[in-house]
């Protein structure tokens, strides 16, 4: 299947389980990440602000002892990168939040980098929407990198370029790979 088939594969899976067992299974997957010896021992974490049928992290982001970090544009490198959590948001061209006067994670600053994503396979490959902008967001940082998704979104075979950043990890509802890579 071509990128574009296998987005159109997946979100047929997805609505054809109903938004409400997307959402269970979503919380499931929080479930066994919290449990996961990479999220146990970060204390800074990129995280996301969820688009409909991706894996809810919000509930988790409101932590004393950690700093939660979301995309954000740094417009002086013309990419996006993981910017800590502020009080105030304002909408970015992807339809998602991020904070107004965003205070940027260094490279290394990262412990763990949760990510979205519309397929993950078991070599730790992620297909993401069109467009998407988490490859270079995840070539500037050096972290844990952990996919959330449900059990609908694995998938073989991704049609992806060899040089996509991969997952150490991903997570769902009923599995947590390692990808070796």
């Amino acid at each position: 299947m071509t990128a574009e088939e296998t987005r159109a594969y997946i979100k047929d899976q997805l609505h054809g389980m109903g938004m409400p067992i997307v959402e269970a299974n979503g919380f499931l997957a929080i479930k066994r990440l919290k449990t996961h010896k990479a999220y146990i021992a970060a204390k800074k974490i990129g995280a996301y602000a969820p688009q409909p049928e991706q894996v809810d992290v919000t509930h988790i982001m409101p932590q004393e002892e950690r700093e939660f970090y979301i995309p954000a544009l740094d417009e002086t490198l013309g990419i996006y990168r993981m910017a800590k959590m502020g009080d105030t948001f304002k909408r970015n061209t992807y339809g998602t939040v991020e904070p107004v006067d965003p205070e940027f994670a260094g490279a290394d600053e990262l412990d763990l980098i949760l990510v979205p994503g519309i397929a993950f396979d078991d070599e730790g490959r992620r297909l993401g929407p069109e467009p998407d902008f988490y490859n270079d967001l995840l070539n500037y940082y050096n972290a844990v990198f952990i996919g959330l998704a449900v059990d609908a979104q694995r998938i073989n075979d991704l049609p992806v370029p060899d040089d996509a950043p991969r997952m150490d990890f991903v997570v769902t509802e009923s599995y947590c790979i390692e990808s070796g890579k």
